[in-house]
């Protein structure tokens, strides 16, 4: 599944392809911490519930 996130310096649009943790359907892992594709700038992934791209 493919998430969105905004980046808190430019407020640019990341996307992230999520990982499904285990047998869980509702459970997906991301990368607790990136870099924005825009600005470069250092980003942390805000706790779920996520939206979905």
């Amino acid at each position: 599944m493919e998430f969105v996130f905004q980046c808190g310096w430019c407020d640019g649009d990341n996307f992230f392809v999520g990982r499904q943790v285990g047998f869980w359907v509702d459970k997906w892992e991301v990368p607790s911490e990136w870099d924005c594709r825009f600005c470069d700038g250092l980003n942390y992934t805000p706790d779920p519930p996520w939206e979905e791209a």
